[in-house]
């Protein structure tokens, strides 16, 4: 098929070029990848180390500041005036007023100096005897304030203690909602309580209780001084109510109930986490406090951690296009420059005419292109060699031919001849019955099988039957030779269709014959024995048995030893083998089973007890299904 001349292709200096440059975009492309998820992890390390920083400073800040609320309330303590009011029962209205005032004077100033401490209540252990309250709501002794009451002495039992005081979260007692300010601010409705109860020194008991009120404003400012804008927080009490939260919405709910999955991964005093909560995938970092046993919990959306990182990707982006192009421009050049050699050689080459036979190129460098043009010389010369060679070798060729023909005249000439031979044979044959001369003619058609079976040389493999009927035929042409002479064979029938190469058994029978009886005038029995191993129905044996003189045991070890060569060592031995017929044929036949078998073929000679030589053949055939 004829190719396609106008089709194009790009040039050696190009493709390199492409390749170095997509080499390096794609180890750009890898390390960008890697870079950002190593900067990725390194930021969340970083973002998750921050955020336990900033949630140990603000927690510290928030029992700092509940340490301080609480120091207020040991006034109720350390004031006998105070433990007086309390024990004290059925005032009337002027001592009333002026226990009152005695306690707005004690209290007031702390409420003035301290601005997280907003509200400070008084009770004994009936009613509350006094109130001072930065919103200062006028609601006097006429206030219905048991519920608030209740809640007081409830929460007094808390296990939170901070300054001997017990903590809880809640709203505004009743009666102070009065105002715009605490009704539409959250921050200014909830509060942290601190409670305390107040005992006597003697006999040491429950003579009343001190409550402190804190808008959880304070706790807000503190969590937004100390934390980032981007990070949400929230805080809860030791029972998992959110006191304050960045989400206005979660105040005064647990946790339990609006993030169950958020609570079941705070485990121990600290750590941190990955959780994804209403469908979007945040940072969570977590402590408990060991002082007020107050939660802080932090969470950093992903998607501001990767736009931290979105200049980081730009920068990378834009570093990568600039040096793609700065790589492919100096590649393109320096591969241009350093190929430039190589192709000039190759338009040179494009352009060979069959008379530049004779060019030869200027190596220069031994470089890979150097290489090529010294290989490209070489073989010119070798071409001029071979041209030359061509034709002094044109009248050896043509006499070659000859003799070829010659050869091939004489091959048919020797196939005509058995032919020849056989046919006459068997016309003599023919003219012997109808002269009745039985026996004559008897000799004659166990000639002519002998010659037609013997001559089939283009079989290389026959069945053992057929060797059978050769040797046969042979072994009755010499018994009328040698009438002395018994002859007898036994074939197991199994064997008869197993295929082996052929003529090979009968070069061993002439030389029992010719060796073996001999020297007894001819008189004794050849046996000749075929079966199959019974254990290996693939192993076939073969035996010619003879009484004859037997072979010397120097003449039997250098037989047996044939069996040790290997074909083309057997070969090189039967050209040199000269005047000896019996190592000829031997070696003739141990050859070519080696060359059939290899090792799964052996001739061994035997001296027999009785006298006289066994030659046993033992033969690997291939199984049925090899």
């Amino acid at each position: 098929m004829k190719k396609n001349s106008s089709h194009k292709t790009l040039s050696i200096v190009k493709r390199i070029s492409i390749t170095n440059i997509g080499i390096f975009i794609i180890a750009c492309i890898l390390s960008i990848v890697a870079t950002l998820k190593l900067n990725v992890e390194y930021h969340i390390d970083r973002d998750a180390q921050m955020m336990k920083v900033y949630i140990s400073n603000t927690l510290s800040s928030i029992d700092n500041t509940l340490k301080d609320m609480g120091r207020v309330s040991l006034i109720a303590f350390s004031d006998q005036t105070v433990q007086d009011i309390l024990k004290g029962t059925d005032y009337s209205f002027d001592e009333k007023m002026e226990n009152e005032e005695y306690l707005k004077k004690l209290y007031s100033s702390m409420i003035s100096i301290r601005d997280d401490v907003r509200g400070i209540y008084i009770f004994n252990n009936e009613d509350m005897v006094f109130y001072s309250d930065t919103w200062n709501p006028f609601l006097g002794f006429d206030w219905n304030v048991e519920s608030f009451f209740q809640d007081v002495k409830i929460n007094s039992d808390l296990s939170t203690n901070i300054s001997g005081c017990h903590m809880y979260v809640g709203t505004l007692p009743e009666g102070f909602n009065y105002t715009q300010t605490y009704t539409k601010n959250i921050f200014q409705e909830n509060n942290i309580y601190l409670v305390r109860p107040i005992r006597s020194f003697s006999p040491f008991e429950v003579i009343g209780y001190i409550a402190l009120r804190t808008p959880i404003l304070t706790l807000q400012k503190i969590c937004s001084n100390y934390l980032e804008d981007n990070i949400s927080y929230i805080v809860a009490d030791e029972n998992n109510n959110v006191a304050c939260s960045s989400n206005e919405k979660i105040i005064s709910n647990n946790l339990e109930d609006i993030y169950p999955e958020l609570l079941e991964q705070v485990n121990g005093a600290k750590g941190s986490f990955s959780l994804i909560l209403n469908q979007e995938k945040y940072l969570c970092a977590y402590q408990r406090s060991d002082y007020s046993n107050m939660l802080l919990i932090t969470l950093k959306n992903y998607d501001s951690i990767y736009d931290e990182l979105s200049i980081l990707v730009i920068t990378c982006i834009v570093i990568t296009v600039m040096s793609a192009l700065f790589v492919l421009f100096c590649a393109y050049g320096f591969t241009r420059k350093n190929l430039k050699r190589l192709t000039d050689f190759s338009l040179d080459i494009q352009n060979f005419q069959p008379g530049d036979l004779t060019r030869q190129y200027d190596v220069g460098y031994m470089d890979e292109v150097g290489v090529l043009k010294d290989s490209f010389n070489k073989m010119i010369r070798r071409l001029n060699d071979l041209v030359i060679s061509e034709y002094q070798a044109k009248d050896e060729l043509q006499k070659a031919e000859i003799s070829e023909q010659k050869m091939a005249m004489l091959y048919l000439k020797q196939q005509i001849n058995p032919h020849f031979l056989y046919n006459t044979l068997d016309m003599i044959r023919l003219k012997a019955a109808i002269n009745k001369d039985t026996e004559v003619s008897q000799m004659l058609m166990k000639l002519v099988s002998f010659y037609r079976l013997s001559t089939k040389v283009y079989d290389s493999m026959v069945a053992v039957r057929k060797e059978v009927e050769m040797l046969d035929a042979y072994m009755s042409l010499m018994c009328y030779r040698y009438s002395d002479i018994i002859y007898r064979s036994e074939i197991e029938p199994g064997a008869l269709d197993i295929e082996i190469p052929n003529f090979i058994l009968q070069p061993l029978l002439e030389n029992s014959l010719m060796h073996g009886l001999k020297d007894r005038r001819y008189q004794g029995t050849i046996i000749l024995k075929i079966y199959r191993n019974e254990q290996d129905k693939n192993e076939l044996n073969i035996w010619l048995i003879d009484d004859g003189i037997g072979i010397p045991d120097d003449k039997m070890a250098e037989l047996n030893a044939y069996n040790a060569k290997d074909s083309e060592a057997l070969y090189r031995v039967q050209t040199r083998t000269e005047g000896d017929r019996t190592h000829l044929g031997v070696i003739n036949v141990i050859s070519r089973l080696k060359l059939y078998y290899q090792e799964n073929a052996e001739v061994i000679y035997m001296r027999n007890e009785t006298g006289g030589t066994t030659v046993k053949i033992k033969i690997k055939t291939a199984s049925e299904e090899t």
